[in-house]
């Protein structure tokens, strides 16, 4: 975790995450039409798609997360209130 400031160690974490999010749209936009209607798979074809996506989402959960710890509380949530559901 890093306090806002653009080290050398945060400039490097934001390049691995971004990576990590285009990697995740390549291996969507490769699953898409695999698992569309009519398409013929064999199963270790759609267990090899289903690892891929189960690697990007980990990935960009793990981003998520780690991002969510960094931005500050609501200030509903610092005043002890229940923050708005979206």
């Amino acid at each position: 975790m890093t306090d806002g400031t653009r080290t050398f160690l945060s400039r490097l974490a934001d390049t691995v995450e971004s990576r990590q999010v285009d990697e995740a749209a390549v291996i969507l936009s490769l699953a898409k039409p695999m698992v569309e209607d009519g398409a013929d798979l064999t199963a270790p074809e759609l267990r090899w798609i289903a690892s891929r996506l189960v690697e990007s989402l980990t990935d960009v959960l793990n981003i998520a997360e780690s991002r969510g710890l960094r931005l500050p509380p609501y200030e509903a949530e610092a005043e002890g209130e229940q923050p708005p559901r979206s």
